[in-house]
C-alpha cells in the first residue's frame, strides 16, 4: 500500500470544515462511493470535522450508519431536468475551508447522458466559492469502509433469519440491479445457480434480497417480484425482499457472500464486511473492493461481449426468456458454474485475502478487456498495484 503523509491541519473548527459534495446520483453505489471518499478524509484527519452532502432521493440513512460525518445535508434536483432551482444547494451550509466536489459531474460522457451535471458543477462553484478538490488535503488510500448498522436492523435481520446454528453458512443472493430485464441473468438461469448452490450446500440459508417496483420510492430490482417468491419456493430460500434497506444489509452482514450481477448493492455489502461473488458482466466491470475479499466471475468477452461502457444484447437467450446481455445469457451462466462453486467454496471457507483477491482479479479483467491497460480503472488505483496503467 501507498505510504501517506498529510498537510498538518488546524485542530480548532474555527478554521471551518471539510464538505464532500457528493450530490450527484442517487444510486446506493454512488453514494457508498461518497462515504468512502468521506471517510478516507476523515481517517487521514481526525480533527478535521467531515460533512457529506447527497442527492434527496438517495438512502441518506447509509450516512447515519457512519460515525465519522460531521453532519450531511441533501440536495434537491432531477438529474435528467432541463434546468435547476436558483436555491438549489439552500439545504447545505455555504461557507466551508475545504471542498471535495464530485468530480463525476465534469466527467464529459456523464454531461452528454445528462447536461443538468454541468449546471449543478457550475452552481456548486458560485454557491461555496472554494476551489474543488481540496488543495492541501489528501485522503487516505485504500482506507475501507466499513458501515455501523443500528442495532433495530441487525434485530430484524435476526428475526427473518431465525436462529443459525454454528457451522451453518447464510448466503445471500441479489438478482438483479436495477437496469433493464435484460441486462441480468433469467429466472431460469438463476434456478440453475441456486441449484447447485443448494446441493453444494444443504443445510445452508439461503436469502434473497432486492426491491420491486415503488419499494421505498427508490429504484428496483428488475426482476418481478412473482419470479423472486418462485425461485425461493424452489430452493427453501429465506424471503429478504423489499425489506427496508438497512435491514436487507443486516441480512447480508450475517452472510458468507453476496452473490450478485455487478450492482452498487455490492459495494454496500463489501462496506458490511461481506465477501462479493460476483457474475460479471454487462457494460461495467467490478472497480470498487474495499478491503474484503472478492471474487469476479469474468466473462470470456470474446465469446460473451461485455465492458466498455457499451451493451452488447442477444435477440433472444437460448432458454426462450428474450434478449439477453450476452454476458448474462444461459450459455455464459451454465459456463461459468465450476468456477462459481470453487469461488463460492473459498469465500465460505475464509480462505481467501483482499490481496490475493486483488492479484487474481486484475490479470482476469485485463484479459478481458483486451490486454488493454488503458482500459484498467479502480477506486484509488488500487490495480496499478498489480497491472500496471
Amino acid at each position: 500500500m501507498t505510504p501517506h503523509t498529510t498537510t498538518p491541519v488546524p485542530h480548532t473548527t474555527e478554521t471551518g470544515h471539510l464538505l464532500v459534495d457528493w450530490a450527484t446520483f442517487p444510486p446506493v453505489g454512488h453514494v457508498i462511493e461518497g462515504l468512502q471518499i468521506a471517510g478516507a478524509y476523515a481517517a487521514a484527519y481526525p480533527h478535521l470535522p467531515v460533512s457529506l452532502a447527497l442527492h434527496r432521493r438517495a438512502p441518506v440513512e447509509l450516512a447515519d450508519c457512519c460515525d465519522f460525518l460531521a453532519a450531511h445535508y441533501t440536495v434537491d434536483y432531477d438529474v435528467a431536468g432541463t434546468s435547476l432551482p436558483d436555491d438549489v444547494f439552500a439545504a447545505v451550509p455555504p461557507d466551508w475551508r475545504w471542498t471535495y466536489r464530485c468530480y463525476m459531474r465534469d466527467d464529459p460522457a456523464n454531461q452528454a447522458a445528462f447536461p443538468q451535471l454541468a449546471r449543478l458543477s457550475a452552481a456548486a462553484a458560485a454557491y461555496f466559492g472554494t476551489p474543488r478538490d481540496a488543495p492541501g488535503l489528501s485522503h487516505l488510500p485504500e482506507h475501507p469502509l466499513r458501515l455501523k448498522l443500528p442495532e433495530d436492523a441487525r434485530r430484524a435481520a435476526h428475526d427473518v433469519l431465525g436462529a443459525v446454528s454454528a457451522g451453518t453458512p447464510v448466503l445471500a443472493l441479489l438478482t438483479s440491479g436495477g437496469g433493464n430485464r435484460e441486462a441480468y441473468p433469467s429466472t431460469g438461469s438463476w434456478l440453475l445457480m441456486l441449484r447447485e448452490l443448494r446441493a453444494a450446500w444443504p443445510h445452508a440459508v439461503i436469502v434473497l434480497v432486492g426491491k420491486t417496483a415503488g419499494a421505498h420510492g427508490r429504484r428496483s430490482s428488475a426482476m418481478p417480484r412473482a419470479e423472486v417468491s418462485a425461485l425461493m419456493a424452489a430452493v427453501g430460500a429465506v424471503d429478504g425482499y423489499d425489506l427496508p434497506l438497512l435491514v436487507q444489509l443486516a441480512l447480508v452482514q450475517r452472510a458468507a457472500l453476496l452473490l450478485s450481477p455487478h450492482s452498487g448493492f455490492g459495494f454496500a455489502a463489501l462496506a458490511v464486511g461481506t465477501p462479493w461473488l460476483t457474475l460479471s458482466g454487462g457494460p461495467h466491470f467490478e472497480y470498487f473492493h474495499n478491503g474484503v475479499p472478492f471474487h469476479s466471475l469474468v466473462p470470456d468477452t470474446s465469446r460473451f461481449p461485455a465492458f466498455g461502457g457499451a451493451t452488447h444484447v442477444v435477440a433472444a437467450d437460448s432458454d426462450g426468456s428474450g434478449p439477453r446481455e450476452a454476458s448474462m445469457t444461459r450459455e455464459r451462466v451454465a459456463g461459468a458454474l465450476p468456477e462459481l462453486l470453487e469461488a463460492a467454496a473459498s469465500l465460505v471457507a475464509g480462505r481467501l485475502t483482499y490481496e490475493e483477491c486483488l492479484a487474481a482479479y486484475f490479470p482476469r479483467l485485463l484479459g478481458a478487456l483486451g490486454g488493454d491497460v488503458s482500459a484498467l480503472s479502480s477506486w484509488d488505483n488500487v490495480h496499478l498495484r498489480f497491472a500496471g496503467g
